[in-house]
C-alpha cells in the first residue's frame, strides 16, 4: 500500500501513525457492535475535523487499533486525546448502559494508549542514506561519481 506525499505550502512529507487504545480495566465492550458503530462514528468525525485521514480502523473484544495519515500538523498526544474524549463523550451519551456494567465511574478508555510512527522506508534505508549519501556534501566529487552515486542510492530505495 503506498501512501502520498503531504504537500504544504513550505513542506512536503509523510506523516503516518498506528494507534492503540483499551477501554478502562481491558473490559470486553467491543463484543457489542453497536459499540464499535459509535466508536467508528466518532473517530471518522474527529478525523475529519482535524484534517487526518483513517487509513484503517479494527476492533478486538477489549481494544481497537487505528491507522491514521496525514498527522503533521498534530502531535500524537492532541491527536490521541481528540479521537480518545470525542468517541467516550459520544459513547457516554448514546450506549452508556450498554457498557456500564463493565465499568467503574464514566472513564471509557484507559489513560495509556500505544502509538507508532509509520513511514514508506526503514530505519536501515534511513540510516543508510544519512551514513552514505549525505557524505557527498563534504567531498569534492566529480559529476559522473556523483551521478552513480545518486544512482546507487535510487536503486537501493526501489529495492
Amino acid at each position: 500500500m503506498g501512501f502520498e506525499l503531504v504537500r504544504g505550502p513550505h513542506n512536503v512529507g509523510e506523516a503516518n501513525i498506528h494507534l492503540q487504545f483499551t477501554p478502562k480495566y481491558r473490559r470486553d465492550v467491543f463484543r457489542d457492535g453497536r459499540v464499535k458503530e459509535v466508536c467508528m462514528r466518532s473517530f471518522r468525525q474527529t478525523a475529519e475535523e482535524m484534517g487526518v485521514v483513517l487509513h484503517a480502523v479494527e476492533f478486538g473484544p477489549e481494544h481497537c487499533h487505528l491507522f491514521v495519515g496525514a498527522c503533521k500538523n498534530h502531535s500524537i498526544a492532541e491527536l490521541t486525546q481528540r479521537l480518545k474524549s470525542a468517541s467516550a463523550r459520544k459513547i457516554r451519551r448514546e450506549l452508556w448502559h450498554a457498557v456500564e456494567a463493565k465499568l467503574w465511574g464514566d472513564a471509557f478508555w484507559s489513560s495509556g494508549y500505544f502509538y507508532r510512527s509509520v513511514g514508506s522506508t526503514t530505519n536501515e534505508a534511513i540510516t543508510w542514506y544519512i551514513e552514505h549519501v549525505q557524505r557527498k556534501h563534504w567531498k569534492a566529487l566529480d559529476h559522473q561519481v556523483y551521478k552513480e552515486l545518486k544512482q546507487r542510492t535510487l536503486n537501493h530505495y526501489a529495492n
